[in-house]
C-alpha cells in the first residue's frame, strides 16, 4: 500500500525536525513497497543506524525523528535507505550489517551468530531534507568502504560495548491515593515528554525557543516569555506570562515553537535574542 502525501505529512511533522522533507523521501516511501525490510540512516559521510521493521514505510522516519538531535550539527545532510526483506531473514540482515558499519547509534546486535551472513539489499536511497542539494555521502562507495575497515579494526563496536544492568527488576510507582487513572496516564504522559523533549535549566540552552523542564518557555537568551502546560490528550500548549487561557495549542510541537517565536518577535521587538547565534528554536530532542 502506498503511503499518502497526507499521512507522511503527518507522520513527519510528529519529529520536530523543523525542516521539509525532500521530494525524493516522499518517491521512495510512496513506492509499492513489501512491509518488512531493512533501514538505514545515513549522515554526512556515514551511516548512522540500521534498523528492521514490519512497517517499512513509518518505521525509518520515526527512528530518524529519534537520533536526529542527537547530533550537533542540525544542518547536515542526511539519507535514508531502503532494503526490503522477509520477515524470517530480518535478524539476518540488519545483524549483519551491524556488525559491517558499525553505527554509532546501534548499541545492540539482534543476533552475533548470524552477523557474518547476507547484508540488506538496498533498492533505493533518498535526501531527506528538502534544503540538501543530494544525497548525504554516507551512501558513496568510497565512504562505505571507509565505514566497513573502521568498523572490521574497531575492538570495542557500539553494539559490543558493555551496558550496566540492574539486577533486580524496577519497581513500579505506586498510584497515588485519590489520583484517578486519567490523572496517572496523564503524569505519565509529562515524565516521558520531558525525558524526550524538555531542556534542562542547568546548563546553556541550545534553542531560540526551549520547553525547560519546570514547566519555563525561555528564550535562548535566558527571558522567560510564559509556561507550557500539557492537556489531559497530551497536547502541548503556551501561555504567555500572566496569561489564563492558552495562546497556542493542538499543534505539532516544532510549529508550537516557531510560533511562540514569531509571537514573541512580533510582541517584544527584540530579534537579537533568537538570531544572535545559529540553530533553530524548539524543545530539544534525546
Amino acid at each position: 500500500m502506498m503511503l499518502s502525501h497526507r499521512l507522511l505529512n503527518a507522520l513527519w511533522y510528529r519529529q520536530v525536525f523543523l525542516r521539509d522533507p525532500h521530494e525524493e523521501l516522499d518517491e521512495l516511501l510512496s513506492r509499492p513497497l513489501g512491509s518488512s525490510g531493512i533501514y538505514l540512516i545515513g549522515c554526512a559521510k556515514e551511516i548512522v543506524y540500521v534498523g528492521q521493521t514490519l512497517r517499512l514505510k513509518e518505521r525509518p522516519i520515526e527512528s530518524l525523528g529519534r537520533y536526529y538531535h542527537r547530533v550537533p550539527d542540525t544542518s547536515l545532510p542526511w539519507s535514508i535507505a531502503i532494503a526490503q526483506s522477509f520477515s524470517a531473514d530480518l535478524n539476518e540482515r540488519e545483524s549483519t550489517a551491524i556488525r559491517s558499519y558499525a553505527p554509532k547509534f546501534n548499541t545492540s546486535i539482534p543476533s552475533v551468530s548470524k552477523s557474518q551472513g547476507r547484508m540488506p539489499e538496498v533498492i533505493g536511497v533518498a535526501a531527506v531534507f528538502q534544503d540538501q542539494d543530494r544525497p548525504c555521502g554516507a551512501f558513496d562507495p568510497e565512504n562505505l568502504k571507509r565505514q566497513i575497515e573502521n568498523a572490521r579494526t574497531n575492538p570495542n563496536p557500539p553494539w559490543k560495548r558493555k551496558r550496566t544492568r540492574r539486577k533486580t527488576a524496577t519497581p513500579q510507582p505506586r498510584r497515588k491515593k485519590g489520583v484517578t487513572i486519567c490523572e496517572a496516564l496523564l503524569e505519565e504522559d509529562l515524565d516521558s515528554f520531558k525525558r524526550s523533549f524538555a531542556v534542562p535549566r542547568c546548563g546553556p540552552l541550545p534553542f531560540k525557543i526551549n520547553l525547560c523542564e519546570g514547566g519555563d518557555v525561555v528564550t535562548r537568551d535566558g527571558e522567560i516569555v510564559g509556561v507550557w502546560k500539557l492537556d489531559e490528550n497530551a497536547q502541548v500548549s503556551f501561555l504567555p506570562n500572566d496569561a489564563s487561557e492558552p495562546l497556542f495549542t493542538d499543534m505539532p510541537l516544532g510549529r508550537l515553537c516557531e510560533q511562540i517565536r514569531e509571537w514573541y518577535e512580533a510582541n517584544c521587538g527584540n530579534h537579537s535574542i533568537l538570531d544572535s547565534e545559529a540553530g533553530r528554536g524548539y524543545a530539544a530532542g534525546e
